[in-house]
């Protein structure tokens, strides 16, 4: 009896460690786009038969498939005209998401609750970067283009003048 206490204490670890090796991470920086994969490996019916429901923070609406179309009522002020989805895939189990002008506030979990004939729900981790700037070179250091062109144009017409005075001197 006290061995089966034992595996019953451990079977919420064990599935709560499981549960964190699904969850995804994607990595997005400040004002770039970032993809959020969410699929089924469920066969589809028909488009009509799928609900799809993207949350963060479990109850934040930031986009919704119904009946196999795209719906933005009720969807948070913070994700509007800055979501898309792919419906071109919806027919092979592929719910993923497009979130634009990526922000600060965009950091976190994402669920995607897919409603067929069973329920899944999948879990993005979306972490947000700043892009390193680059450093600017110091000044005089950095080649200039124009520069060169010139002095390679330069060059060449000394070298044709001098070649055309040889020319002309030996005829003389």
């Amino acid at each position: 009896m006290e061995i089966r206490y034992s595996q019953l204490c451990f079977l919420p670890v064990f599935l709560f460690i499981n549960g964190v090796s699904l969850q995804q991470i994607v990595e997005g920086f400040i004002g770039d786009s970032a993809v959020l994969p969410c699929s089924s490996e469920e066969p589809l019916i028909r488009i009509q038969d799928i609900d799809v429901h993207w949350r963060i923070k479990y109850t934040q609406t930031v986009y919704d498939i119904i009946n196999g179309q795209v719906s933005v009522e009720g969807q948070d002020p913070e994700y509007k005209n800055r979501v898309e989805s792919f419906p071109e895939e919806y027919l092979r189990g592929i719910f993923s998401i497009k979130l634009n002008n990526l922000q600060h506030t965009d950091a976190g979990v994402y669920q995607c609750y897919i409603n067929m004939r069973e329920s899944v729900i999948r879990s993005v981790d979306l972490l947000i970067k700043e892009r390193t700037r680059r450093q600017l070179p110091i000044e005089g250091t950095e080649s200039r283009p124009e520069m060169t062109v010139m002095i390679i144009s330069v060059l060449f017409i000394g070298i044709i003048s001098s070649l055309a005075n040889c020319v002309t001197g030996v005829s003389s």
